[in-house]
Parts: C-alpha cells; structure tokens; sequence
C-alpha cells in the first residue's frame, strides 16, 4: 500500500516536536515558583527570610516554611498543604487573632483544656541533712584535773543507758576538795546552832565546787552521809542514748578543758532544710512534715517545723529550717540524707495546666480557643505553680479553652503570620552588647585557674552535644572543684575588685548544683551555671590561649541558652544530636596572651 508522502512528513514533524515539548514541560514544572509565595522562613526564627524553598534555617536547620505575599490590607500567611490561616486584631488583648484550620491542628497534635476552678493543693519539697538534737547532746570536759583511771566506753555507737558509767578519774585535787566538805560538816556538827547560819555558807560553797567538778548531786548526798573522801570521779550518761565520741584515752593526764566523751541522745533529732525564699513565708513552727529516706523505701517519717532562721543566704536566696523528727527506734542517723515533703491548702483559684503556658520573658502567653480555627493570643497573670497546674489570678475566665500541648508549633504558625511579636527578636541585639562591654582583664596568673576550669566546662559542652552521660558526670566534679579553687585564689582586678568577687561567688554557687542524675537535668543545670560563667568571663576576661564562642540556642526555654565552646561550627549541648546545629554565636572571648 502506498502513502501519501506529505501526510508521512506532517506526521513525522508532530511525533519530533511531541518529544522535545515532553522534557521541557517537565522542566517547567520542577522550576516554577509559586506566585502567591513572597519568601520563604523558619517558624522558629521569623527573621529568617530566602527565596529558595531548599534553603535550611542557619540557626536552626529546619526546614522553611512559605510565606504568601501580601494581599490588600492583609498580613503575611504561611502556605501548608492543608491550607493556611490568617491573622486579624484582637481588640480584647492587644495582639492578632489567627487562624489555623482544624486539620493542621490536628497534624501537629494540637489539644486543649479547659480554664477551671479547683481546690490548690501546695506541695513543697526540700532536702537536707540529719543530726543530733543539740538540746539532747552532751559533751563532756575534765572539769578537774587527773588522771583517766578507768573507761567504760572506748569507741562511737555504743549504747547507754541513763546514769550508766562512762570513765573515771583519779584526781587528788577532788580528793581535797571532798575532804574540805567533810571537815566543814564536821564542823557544823560540833558548833551546834550558835554558828549554823555561818557554817551552812561555807558548807554549800564547798558542795557548788564539787559540783562544777561533775559530781552529781546524788554522789554529793552520798559524801555528806558517809563522810568517807573519795579521790576518783566517776561520770555517768544524764540520759539513754549513744556514744558520738571517746576522746579520753585510759591513764592518761587531763587537764582542766580537756575533751573527754559525747554522749547524744537521738530519740529525737533535728533536720535542717534548706527552702527558697518564696517558699519561707508558707511555713509556720509546728508545721507537720512528711520525711522519707532511700535507705527505708516506703516508708514514712513525720516531723513538725522547730524553727525557722529568719536570715537568707545573699547568694542562693534561701533560708534554712529546722525539723524535729522523734526517732524512738533510732531509724534515722546523723548524717542521712533524707527527702521533705509539706503540703498547705490554698483554698481555690482559677487554673490551666502547665503545658499551656508560653513563657514570653516577662509575661505569660496563652492560645484561647475561639472557634472555628481561630485562637486569639493572650497575656495571663500567674499565681503560683501547683503541680502541673499554674494559678490564674488574670486574664482568663472560667470555661474557656487554651491550647495545651504543641503550643510552641502554635506559636510558631502565629509569628510568621504577624500575630505575635517575637521576644526571641530583641535578645541577639542584648547578647552582642554584652560582647561589646569593656570588661577590666583579670591578672597573668589567673590562667592557671581559668584554664582548667573551662577545660572541664568545655569537655562538658562537648559531651552534652554528643548525647553522652558518663561523660558528662566525669567531669562534674572537677568543674566543681575548679570553679572553688577560682573562688578561693586571691585574683583579683586592677578596678571593680568587690564586683568581680560577687561574681565569682554566683559562679561558684551555681557550679555547686552541677549535679545532674541524667542528660536532662545535666542540660538544664549546664545552663544555670553558663549564664553567671559567662556574664564574670565577659566582665572580667582572663588571659586565655585561645579565642572561645558565645553561642545562644533560641528555642531552649530553662535559661537564657548561652554557652561557650571553642569550635566555630555550633555543637548545641542543649538539644544535643536531634538539632546539633541549632544556635547562632552571638559574642567572641578573645585570646589574651
């Protein structure tokens, strides 16, 4: 069969142009932007803005989200797969009103609770250290001297029982004295009336003396009825309890002062806790008390508050209570560490849970639920903290819903559409002019205290950045010791000398809490003890070999997130290996030959 060759040409040509146009579509559709999108930012950090949707967040490397552009009178929106929301004012609080739909709420696990009234129930917990009782110690002292003729008692934990026999002294000297009392009674006996008054003076000087030697009255009462002088003194526990110390050694000389033997009597003793400063004026003496110990599991220990020491540590800003515990069965020992635990009622207030709360620096932030997708930002008051639940004196009202859980997603979606103004926004610009503060340099000799303790430091910011635990509790102790040696050397600046003290004492205060069971805790108090580090480095710069970075993590929410290390590539010791990258260096140590 013949073809038309014409029609076999415009045929070929159609199949040519098919397969070039195939490739080029694709091509088109791979590289064509969005012309609703603006530019593209971190949810985390709405500073960041790029053009390049494959672009990584250089703080944190998350992802970015897109951006739409402006539309007449609008704000900014994020596009999401499942639609995105905008942003209206919320006349009420002050801040923007935004929507997020329903489905991206539930993508990002969104869920709620409801603002209500409830009975407060305040817990406090404390720790301490227990001891004797100092109104049931006592503590021996030759009183005469001698000499240690016989021990009943040789070493600590003994037992003993009220007027048992502790040791006895043989002294010439209480041999005179019980002499003089015999003759003065002898005396008296032989004067009749006519000089009794006279006769009985001397005779109770002679029995005070005896006395303030360690004789009982018993024993004194024995003398006058025998009438026999006896050179050696016997002392005998005032009480039941156990020997705490036997200093006197058997036939050895003491001398008046001489320490001899403690006695201590601990069926009851004393607990000395130590409470913040918010905490003091919720307890009360008598207060009842719930003590518990890991050497007892389960059981449970009451005690009532005895004292409470009106003067506060200037540095920790905490005071010191004491508790009486009755201890009949001697279970708890001097020196045990034991757990306290107090509860007060509070009467009942208006509360939401922790979880949503957005701390925001100085004021608390809430999500209120208005419906439809809608959640309206808004500041609350807050009360104290009871259990997982915080107090709201202002700022909600019974019945309403806030977000309780991915509040932080919320919050992200709410600044990049221009709900919320960004608190994180301003910190950079306060941390650079910490960098940029003249500090007075510490002395040539403060480096062979600064290097080792920012040696363990550093290797602790390391190994938090690693995930690693053991290798972080290695070196608490060295840090802590370090950080005392700092405290205890005599550096001091040129100028500010008073100054530079009290931040070292901050310093070493917080190096002193650096006792972390576990990565989280070790993140939490890495930071606590970073802020005063580095506000004295900064302030009082020590000569160092080499130059160290100021980083801060911006989502990190237990202290400002600042730490020192010495790589310029971010290793987070916060987040660790799930955001290693996240940070910003925000100020430089420099070397100081």
């Amino acid at each position: 069969m013949n073809r038309d060759p014409i029609a076999g040409g415009v045929w070929a040509i159609m199949m040519l142009c098919t397969l070039i146009a195939i490739p080029s579509c694709k091509r088109d559709q791979g590289g064509a932007k969005d012309s609703s999108v603006d530019y593209y930012t971190c949810t985390m950090h709405p500073s960041v803005k790029a053009k390049d949707s494959k672009t990584k967040c250089p703080i944190c490397s998350m992802d970015l989200v897109p951006v739409a552009k402006k539309g007449a009178g609008g704000a900014p929106a994020p596009q999401h797969d499942h639609g995105g929301g905008s942003a209206s004012t919320s006349p009420s609080s002050g801040l923007s009103e935004f929507s997020v739909p329903v489905e991206r709420q539930q993508q990002i696990g969104v869920t709620y609770a409801v603002a209500k009234s409830q009975a407060l129930q305040l817990t406090i917990r404390s720790v301490g250290f227990i001891v004797p009782d100092k109104t049931r110690h006592w503590e021996f002292v030759a009183r005469v001297e001698g000499y240690v003729q016989k021990l009943n008692v040789t070493s600590p934990g003994e037992l003993v029982e009220l007027n048992q026999p502790l040791l006895t002294i043989y002294s010439p000297d209480l041999l005179t004295g019980e002499r003089e009392l015999v003759r003065l009674l002898e005396a008296r006996d032989r004067a009749g009336a006519s000089s009794a008054e006279s006769s009985e003076r001397l005779i109770e000087a002679a029995r005070r003396r005896l006395e303030q030697w360690n004789l009982t009255p018993k024993q004194i009462a024995e003398l006058e009825k025998s009438r026999k002088p006896d050179e050696f003194l016997t002392l005998y526990s005032p009480f039941k309890g156990i020997v705490e110390d036997v200093a006197a050694h058997q036939g050895r000389k003491v001398m008046v002062g001489d320490h001899l033997v403690d006695v201590a009597d601990l069926s009851v003793v004393w607990l000395w806790a130590e409470f913040f400063e918010n905490e003091l004026p919720l307890l009360r003496k008598g207060l009842k008390v719930a003590i518990t110990s890991d050497s007892y599991p389960g059981e449970k220990f009451s005690g009532e508050i005895g004292l409470i020491n009106p003067f506060l540590s200037e540095q920790m800003r905490i005071g010191k209570v004491r508790i009486d515990i009755p201890n009949a069965e001697l279970k708890l020992l001097p020196g045990m560490y034991v757990n306290i635990e107090l509860g007060r009622d509070m009467g009942e207030g208006l509360t939401i849970p922790v979880s949503a709360i957005m701390p925001t620096g100085s004021r608390s932030l809430v999500f209120v639920d208005k419906g439809e997708g809608k959640l309206e930002p808004r500041y609350v008051q807050l009360g104290r903290k009871f259990g997982d639940v915080y107090q709201v004196q202002q700022g909600l009202a019974e019945g309403e819903r806030v977000v309780a859980s991915a509040n932080f997603l919320i919050d992200a979606e709410s600044k990049v559409q221009g709900a919320v103004k960004s608190f994180e926004e301003a910190e950079p610009q306060a941390d650079m002019r910490v960098a940029e503060a003249k500090g007075v340099p510490l002395p040539a000799e403060a480096r062979g205290f600064y290097e080792p303790l920012l040696a363990s430091y550093l290797a602790i910011q390391q190994a938090l950045a690693a995930d690693k635990y053991e290798a972080v509790a290695s070196q608490a102790e060295p840090m802590r010791k370090r950080a005392e040696a700092v405290a205890m050397s005599d550096i001091k600046p040129a100028e500010r000398a008073d100054e530079y003290r009290a931040q070292v004492e901050a310093m070493k205060g917080a190096s002193e809490k650096f006792k972390p069971s576990n990565l989280d805790e070790a993140r939490a108090q890495f930071g606590l003890f970073s802020e005063p580090l580095i506000k004295l480095l900064t302030q009082f710069p020590p000569p160092l070999g080499r130059e160290l970075n100021i980083m801060k993590c911006s989502m990190w929410e237990k202290s400002p997130g600042r730490w020192i290390q010495a790589s310029a590539d971010i290793a987070n010791p916060f987040m660790g290996q799930k955001m290693l990258g996240c940070g910003e260096k925000v100020a430089a140590l420099k070397a100081i030959p």
